[in-house]
């Protein structure tokens, strides 16, 4: 038995298959690379299938993997083997071997990798004999552990640890940055009060509540809009508005023409002007809106990957959180539950991004789940519509929507009695901050 008999060929077939028919699964198997493959051919195939996923190329046939191998001069010589013929009978045979599942496809990439640091480490230690009859090395201990140390570190999936006296002064020097504004890891909220609470930053995840029909989703529209003005790069996925109607929503925003008179085309040629301008506008931003009516963890996941690949990506907005109805109660939240968890630790946390997200709440108020909610995410800030007797005690001028923050992580909450005043005008799906109110005394 030599080195070369240390593979797995069956799972590398079926990797390079299931993502010939599935190429945005590569984004699940980053840790793998080319050069963990035993066969040639299938490194280069897999080289060239991420490529392509990366740029958002779906179709994966013998001419997009041809095109890419021939840019570099490190992989066109694999043309001479990978020809038009072999690479259509390597994908229609894929049809036969492919796996359908993440779950299935992780296996797949899990005995790749187990078998390329098998034969990684043999390599090694051959070298470590060597290194043990040769009796003119000197210092042969640090030798044999540096031959050793290289393999550990490349297949360890423990990034290095730093000693804290090597940080402390890069996390002071951030936390500085956020007290003068200068770093874009945190972005105020278009309402002042709001800020004093919480702010939109990377690697958390700030939910809306409320119930039907409040206005989260026009919430986290003004949001998306302020966020785009400060040129950040936002990725919207939404699970009620096809992308036609939420344009019809974000003109309405911006021109401050009423949603049903531009619905029906009732405007002025003043306001057509400002319609086209507002157009203009948004063709200048970097922006992706995607309408997914349902989706799990797994399709939130692959739309964030394929979007930062092509397209960067500084803030994500899911509107809203839900799940698919199917099973009971207890299934449902458990449901809910992951895809929370999935944004804010596999998408922002590991990602580096920052997110905005919505859930709907219960007839008598509560967050379904709330107790698996408020575990993964950051800040959660309930919107609801003030009764006549508190616009009457507060005064007009106050608005008519009060927000409470709940929960939050990374600030101070609110008493049961304190809220932030907003003015919500749903014709022009628009959000203000109002004058604050005063809090009556109890004596």
């Amino acid at each position: 038995m030599n080195v070369g008999d240390i593979k797995n060929i069956e799972s590398e077939a079926g990797i390079i298959a299931s993502i010939i028919l599935k190429p945005e699964l590569t984004f699940y198997s980053e840790e793998l690379k080319p050069n963990h493959f035993s066969d040639e051919q299938n490194a280069y195939v897999y080289y060239a299938v991420c490529e392509l996923a990366k740029c958002g190329i779906e179709k994966i046939d013998a001419y997009n993997i041809t095109n890419i191998l021939n840019k570099r001069e490190s992989t066109r010589k694999a043309t001479d083997t990978l020809t038009v013929t072999v690479l259509n009978e390597l994908i229609d045979v894929a049809k036969a071997i492919a796996r359908d599942t993440v779950e299935e496809y992780k296996l797949l990439v899990s005995n790749v990798l187990d078998a390329a640091f098998r034969r990684d480490t043999y390599k090694r230690l051959i070298e470590c004999e060597r290194l043990c009859f040769n009796g003119s090395v000197d210092n042969i201990e640090q030798k044999i552990y540096s031959a050793l140390d290289d393999v550990m570190m490349e297949f360890s999936t423990v990034n290095e640890v730093p000693q804290y006296k090597d940080v402390v002064e890069k996390y002071w020097e951030e936390i500085l940055n956020r007290q003068n504004g200068d770093n874009m890891s945190s972005l105020p909220f278009k309402f002042e009060t709001l800020n004093l609470y919480a702010t939109i930053e990377r690697s958390e995840l700030f939910l809306f509540a409320g119930g039907p029909k409040i206005g989260k989703s026009m919430m986290l529209l003004n949001c998306a809009v302020d966020l785009l003005k400060k040129d950040q790069a936002v990725f919207y996925i939404d699970s009620e508005l096809n992308t036609r109607m939420f344009t019809l929503r974000l003109i309405s925003h911006l021109t401050m023409i009423e949603y049903n008179r531009l619905k029906v085309g009732r405007y002025t040629e003043e306001e057509r002007a400002k319609i086209d301008r507002a157009i203009a506008w948004l063709k200048t931003r970097k922006f992706t809106h995607l309408y997914m009516p349902m989706f799990d963890a797994q399709s939130i996941y692959t739309a964030v990957k394929r979007v930062k690949h092509t397209q960067g990506l500084d803030v994500l907005i899911v509107d809203y959180f839900k799940s698919s109805g199917e099973g009971d109660a207890f299934d449902t939240y458990q449901e809910l539950g992951r895809s929370i968890d999935m944004v804010k630790n596999q998408i922002c946390g590991k990602m580096n991004i920052a997110g905005l997200g919505a859930v709907q709440t219960t007839d008598s108020g509560k967050i379904a789940d709330s107790a698996k909610i408020c575990r993964n995410a950051s800040t959660i800030a309930i919107i609801t519509e003030k009764t006549p007797e508190e616009m009457a005690e507060d005064g007009a001028e106050c608005g008519n929507r009060k927000l409470r923050v709940i929960y939050n992580r990374n600030g101070e909450q609110m008493m049961p009695s304190e809220y932030i005043d907003l003015k919500f005008n749903g014709n022009i799906i628009r959000y203000e901050q109002a004058k604050q109110h005063i809090p009556s005394s109890p004596y």
